[in-house]
């Protein structure tokens, strides 16, 4: 994979997992690559589609197996559950 390719899949990576920081530094070394103004918008595009289609999936998936019951914020660094290392 060439450089410019590379970059660019890192800042459609930094976009789908929300890092601020990666993105910042990938989006200037994707244009230090070579990567354009169109290049950069097609894979923040892309991106962005895959984020928000996540969300809405995990959201819809979410409330089914809540079955209407309250979710409890987790707060402190603690673990949701048994089982869970988030």
């Amino acid at each position: 994979m060439d450089p410019k390719m590379k970059e660019l899949v890192a800042v459609a990576a930094s976009v789908a997992s929300g890092c601020t920081s990666c993105l910042e530094t990938h989006m200037r070394l994707a244009r230090q690559a070579g990567a354009d103004s169109r290049d950069i918008q097609t894979v923040v595009n892309i991106a962005r589609a895959v984020r928000l289609q996540g969300i809405a999936t995990i959201d819809d998936l979410a409330g089914k197996w809540a079955q209407g019951e309250p979710i409890a914020v987790i707060a402190g660094g603690e673990s949701c559950g048994p089982g869970c290392n988030c």
